[in-house]
């Protein structure tokens, strides 16, 4: 054999030899893009930080606001999406004109609801919009006007100031208790500044270099485990968690959130809608061995009780609003797979499946007997809205 007839087999096999590891390692990433490490990987990882805060703008009373015709493209391990803001400050597309006999939901309440984590088809305001035109007969648009970081409060007042263009005939909050009794607390309208303002990021140059793989998130996340004494994040999330210890004294959180909440009542009040409230469990809450681990983890006796905080939500709730907890649903949907992502805490297609599937019986009878109101008593008309607190 002559050298280059033997170079050619030599390149040829190191060609198949790399082939070959490519494909092992493609391969091992997407077996670890769908296989759980690190027990609560997500609390860990900080997320956010890999997001398009594009969509976005500061707001002097409610701290920010979804930036009208803005376009995010969010890209993650586990999904990527693109979020389109309408121009009158909504996740989706421009409303139109209202087709006749056409419900809306207005739905607020902060990254659980707005879920740049899922494309727009996915989320469970359309699940829940599809599933809703078919039980009440007419067609229902459920409006996503979900802004992360947005506690009760800047909820309702968000709701206040999209009525006049939504024209709800419900208001449905989404209450995450992983934090929005904190949000709640720490509410300060009117002092935000108005100006960008770019917040400090935990992301290291490894993390902006190798973000996009699971492996990496995998191995940071188990890295980050064996340093919890240290570890940002967990400092960040300590206060969170220990909401869910068994004998935790929530006494403290009890007054901004039953006003935050007073506050949603007026404006559906105003607005002549019923309001709904949905209890969001975080990821860790679901199951107690996995809350039990995220008390561990940061520090924490194990002792847990789970459903501590959406007991004393439910209890603040003003006479007229009914609440679901979504617990137990999720905990039911929990058995054909996972309801949220592995590093990122918010639900992915299936739970918001899920959470589409429980909230269409809660929801659908209130749209029914406000369908059925005008003829029989009308009420104030939905495009003024109630004033300014």
């Amino acid at each position: 054999m002559t050298r280059r007839p033997r170079a050619l087999a030599w390149a040829g096999r190191l060609l198949l030899g790399l082939g070959g590891l490519t494909l092992a390692l493609a391969g091992v990433e997407l077996v670890a893009r769908h296989r759980v490490g690190t027990p609560n990987a997500w609390m860990l990882i900080n997320s956010p930080n890999w997001y398009d805060n594009g969509i976005f703008q500061p707001d002097a009373e409610l701290m920010q606001v979804l930036r009208p015709g803005a376009v995010g493209r969010f890209d993650t391990p586990e999904f990527g999406t693109v979020v389109r803001v309408a121009p009158a400050g909504h996740r989706g597309e421009a409303l139109g004109d209202r087709q006749p006999g056409e419900l809306r939901i207005l739905a607020v309440g902060d990254s659980f609801t707005l879920a740049v984590q899922v494309d727009e088809e996915d989320s469970f305001q359309e699940l829940l919009a599809r599933r809703l035109s078919t039980s009440t007969g007419h067609p229902v648009r459920v409006v996503n006007a979900g802004v992360d970081g947005y506690g009760t409060g800047q909820a309702a007042r968000y709701a206040r100031r999209l009525a006049a263009q939504v024209q709800p005939d419900l208001i449905l909050l989404t209450f995450f208790l992983g934090n929005d009794l904190g949000d709640n607390r720490n509410f300060r309208p009117g002092t935000y500044p108005t100006q960008a303002v770019t917040l400090p990021s935990l992301l290291s140059p490894a993390d902006r270099r190798w973000g996009w793989s699971a492996v990496y998130l995998h191995w940071s996340a188990w890295r980050r485990s064996r340093e919890l004494a240290t570890d940002p994040a967990v400092r960040h999330h300590r206060g969170q968690v220990a909401l869910f210890s068994a004998g935790a004294d929530l006494r403290g959180e009890e007054g901004p959130t039953r006003e935050a909440l007073r506050e949603l009542a007026l404006v559906a009040d105003a607005l002549g809608v019923p309001a709904r409230v949905a209890l969001a469990p975080p990821a860790f809450a679901l199951h107690e061995a996995d809350t039990s681990r995220a008390l561990e983890m940061v520090g924490l006796p194990p002792a847990a009780d789970p459903t501590a905080p959406a007991r004393l939500v439910a209890g603040l709730v003003p006479p007229g609003v009914e609440v679901l907890d979504l617990r137990p649903a999720l905990l039911e949907g929990e058995e054909e797979g996972r309801t949220s992502f592995i590093f990122d805490g918010h639900w992915n297609p299936h739970g918001h499946e899920v959470v589409a599937e429980a909230l269409t019986p809660f929801l659908g009878p209130a749209l029914a007997r406000r369908q059925e109101a005008p003829a029989a008593a009308p009420g104030p008309r939905p495009d003024s809205p109630p004033p300014a607190r």
